[in-house]
């Protein structure tokens, strides 16, 4: 069976206009379509917390059924309900998926990008019967209906209607812009490939290349090959910053060059233009210059930007910074200057603070090339406040809340990522009053660091709250000065520099860990050497079998990979996790 397609160049004004109302058609529905999935996202997300709700307070009463008694302290599964084989379907969409030793993304991510990828290409193939053009132009103009929803995706805001249908932040919806991209970018492809066979095949190739429209639509393809080259992880970890402008420069250019492409695809260009004037907007908006406090973190490398806000309250008495600011949020922080320069040196910054309780915004991050190091150069050897641009806040705001419909919680840190989960722990020993002491001990804190400078900054000022701070935190030394001479100082980063939170060093090195505990002046426990995360998971959920368990994370990717390994089998099991990854690295 050949070919079935033709190159008809003798169509009739009314095959003409047929063939126009066709695609335009097509081109409605690819884009509209998208709908159905959000809908549906939006309705999983009713349905669980609903379920939720119900299942809060389970643990609230202790049972007088022996049996029910013995399930919540044993370690056995419950039966693979609805519930439990949703449980477990979701925990495999959230796994990683490797090609060839590439990073493609989640399973669940790259099995709806697939889908949503067998789809656009049904539409492009329905109703262009034997006719090769109307193939060619289908290709495109799917293509081009896909834009506003992946420049949506790339929207900080949280005032993002993606970010609220799907309740996530900008870095996990992420994962989909790039995916999203990766397939626009195949339709384009083909599209271009099916325009240059036939220009070769008539002999046209020379004549069309001298025209502005074919030669703006070969602009459009240069650049969305070169965005997805330098997105590769390679080109990341090289160099984030080539990555990140080429990646800005070209996604505003594109908009232009396909403008006078074709006018046939210019409402897309239009919703996509508004989507882009909107995040620029949206940008300018959360963006202010406040004074700030700078200082280097003693033998650490790390750098504290402490912001104080003034207690400027509302009707309610609720301080407006604490309102809009909270634990586990980001800001992009960065010197003031010109806003196209500061949107290039600009990264993500961690609130490391808990702005309700300090009064401050803390912000603390290691000290690498580019934005990182001309905030620490311009401390210039003093201590004053000095001006600095704060972009936010952006990230999720329900994870405090979250927390509180958990029997037990674990939280674990890698490094820098402690600027994560602190707050995030100070903020649910706080929602815990020491009256609910049941709540509080089945709340738990790891952290692996290099030294003990490293965490120091994260110990509250308080003495009642430093104690209850410290308590329930084990901290992991994986290159203290007691073991720097006999450990090698030099690892391999996952990113090169690329993302700010990211370890410059290996964070767990592979020698054996040693079990030297003790307790400094601060009752922190220490121990020495990486930690045993098989066996931080098994005496976390040995507790109960059906106590709800929430795990956080945050760190370098290879200590969030050993972590799920060793939680999965207890989701296999049937117990009820919820696991928050916001590692970092590729």
């Amino acid at each position: 069976m050949g070919w079935p397609y033709r190159m008809i160049f003798d169509l009739s004004d009314d095959e003409k206009r047929h063939m126009r109302e066709t695609l335009d058609w097509y081109g409605f529905v690819a884009q509209t379509s998208i709908l159905v999935p959000l809908l549906a996202i939006q309705l999983f997300h009713i349905f669980h917390g609903l379920s939720d709700r119900r299942r809060r307070d389970a643990f609230s009463t202790v049972p007088s059924s022996p049996r029910i008694k013995h399930g919540q302290t044993g370690l056995g599964g419950s039966p693979r309900t609805l519930q439990h084989r949703l449980r477990m379907f979701m925990w495999w969409a959230s796994e990683d998926s490797d090609l060839i030793g590439v990073h493609l993304g989640s399973k669940g991510g790259v099995s709806a990008v697939i889908a949503w990828g067998a789809w656009l290409l049904l539409l492009c193939f329905l109703e262009t019967g034997d006719n090769y053009l109307h193939l060619t132009k289908r290709f495109g103009i799917v293509a081009a209906s896909q834009l506003p929803f992946h420049y949506l995706l790339s929207l900080k805001s949280p005032y993002s209607p993606i970010q609220m249908i799907a309740q996530s932040s900008h870095e996990t919806l992420n994962a989909s812009h790039q995916l999203l991209g990766r397939l626009i970018t195949c339709l384009l492809y083909s599209h271009a490939v099916f325009y240059l066979n036939l220009y070769v095949v008539n002999g046209l190739l020379i004549a069309k290349l001298k025209q502005a429209y074919v030669l703006s639509g070969v602009a459009g393809i240069i650049a969305f090959t070169v965005v997805g080259t330098t997105a590769l992880a390679p080109v990341r970890r090289w160099s984030y910053r080539v990555f990140y402008i080429v990646h800005v420069v070209l996604a505003t250019a594109l908009l232009p060059v396909l403008f006078f492409h074709v006018s046939h695809i210019r409402v897309y260009i239009y919703e996509t233009a508004v989507i882009y004037c909107a995040n620029v907007g949206l940008r300018y908006f959360f963006t202010t210059t406040r004074p700030a406090l700078l200082r280097l973190i003693p033998d650490t490398g790390l750098l504290e930007i402490s912001v104080p806000f003034s207690p400027t309250t509302t009707a309610s008495g609720v301080s407006q910074a604490t309102s809009v600011w909270q634990p586990s949020q980001h800001a992009y922080v960065s010197l003031p200057g010109h806003a196209i320069s500061r949107t290039f040196r600009s990264n993500p910054f961690t609130v490391a603070s808990v702005p309700s309780v300090d009064k401050q915004f803390r912000f603390v991050a290691r000290i690498l090339d580019g934005n990182t190091a001309k905030l620490a150069a311009s401390l210039g050897g003093d201590e004053k406040p000095r001006d600095v641009t704060i972009e936010g806040p952006y990230g999720v705001t329900t994870h405090a809340n979250r927390l509180l419909g958990y029997d037990r919680v674990l939280f674990v840190a890698g490094g820098v990522g402690g600027t994560f989960i602190a707050p995030l722990y100070r903020q649910l020993l706080s929602d815990l009053s020491p009256g609910k002491s049941r709540r509080r001990d089945k709340v738990s804190f790891v952290w692996a660091v290099r030294s003990k400078s490293e965490m120091q900054w994260a110990l509250p000022e308080s003495p009642a709250e430093r104690k209850s701070f410290a308590d329930r935190l084990k901290v992991f030394l994986t290159r203290d000065e007691a073991l720097a001479g006999s450990r090698n100082e030099e690892g391999q980063d996952e990113d090169g520099g690329a993302i700010e939170l990211q370890e410059q060093k290996q964070l767990l090195p592979e020698a054996e860990s040693s079990t030297t505990n003790h307790a400094g002046h601060d009752e922190v426990a220490y121990e020495h050497g990486r930690p045993n995360v098989e066996r931080i998971v098994e005496q976390c959920m040995m507790q109960g079998s059906n106590e709800r368990v929430a795990v956080v994370i945050c760190g370098p990717k290879s200590l969030s990979r050993t972590l799920r390994a060793a939680i999965k089998p207890y989701i296999w099991r049937g117990r009820d996790v919820w696991f928050w990854d916001e590692s970092f690295g590729y």
